[in-house]
């Protein structure tokens, strides 16, 4: 039996509507395609990583789910239009890829990751977009080592950053410090919390301002905060 909680159902279930947005007839294909790969997700975390369900089940809630959409329509009311990404600490990244795909029309995905199962399950939830050389993660502690070291010759360069969990890690600026050779100026897009509660939340911020200050922003596109269905407060800057 696979055990998938009622927020992992609903949050699933507001997932697909939002993706399908009105636009049911040029998207239906994509969903069952989506939705296939979704559930052989969950069937084969319980099978091969049951370790791993208790983080899924956090990764896949409704207050999740609510961060990502508010990246999306910050970006659409700002009409910025990336077109390689990456996704620092993605986790699974089972909602924020293929939203960045679907409703940002992005053509490139990179998310670094720490865990190799974590690895292994986002590449079913985007299987789809793995088989079509569009998504990638790799293993790479993103506070120490840096990223450009992954991309090959030929790879476009990054023209966004997005970090969702920036109270998890050392402040931003250490990551700009380590990945000096990046090339381009990518806008970086940064959420986090004044929920100090948590044992792995070891780099809280008070508000907006200083998650900008903490990743040195020279140009503040965006800067705002969000109650989530949690109760969670989150803050989130838009920049360069």
């Amino acid at each position: 039996m696979v055990n998938v909680t009622q927020e992992s159902i609903v949050s699933t279930a507001m997932f697909f509507g939002y993706l399908t947005n009105n636009d049911m007839g040029s998207a239906k294909l994509m969903l069952l395609e989506a939705a296939k790969n979704w559930k052989q997700a969950f069937v084969d975390t319980q099978r091969k990583f049951p370790h791993q369900d208790r983080g899924l089940a956090n990764a896949t809630t409704v207050a999740q789910l609510e961060s990502k959409m508010w990246i999306i329509e910050e970006l659409q009311t700002l009409k910025i239009e990336p077109k390689s990404v990456c996704i620092l600490a993605g986790w699974y990244s089972n909602f924020l890829t293929p939203l960045l795909f679907e409703k940002m029309n992005v053509d490139f995905i990179h998310n670094f990751e720490m865990d190799n199962d974590v690895k292994e399950i986002s590449y079913k939830f985007n299987k789809r977009y793995k088989i079509e050389k569009r998504y990638k993660c790799d293993i790479v502690n993103v506070m120490f080592d840096s990223v450009w070291k992954k991309q090959k010759i030929g790879d476009t360069n990054f023209d966004m950053i997005v970090n969702t969990s920036c109270e998890h890690m050392f402040p931003m600026r250490k990551f700009r410090e380590i990945n000096m050779r990046l090339s381009g100026n990518p806008i970086y897009v940064l959420q986090s919390t004044d929920d100090d509660q948590y044992d792995d939340h070891i780099n809280c911020v008070s508000d907006p301002e200083e998650l900008a200050n903490q990743a040195n922003f020279s140009e503040l596109l965006y800067g705002g905060t969000k109650v989530l269905n949690s109760g969670m407060k989150r803050f989130m800057v838009i920049g360069r």
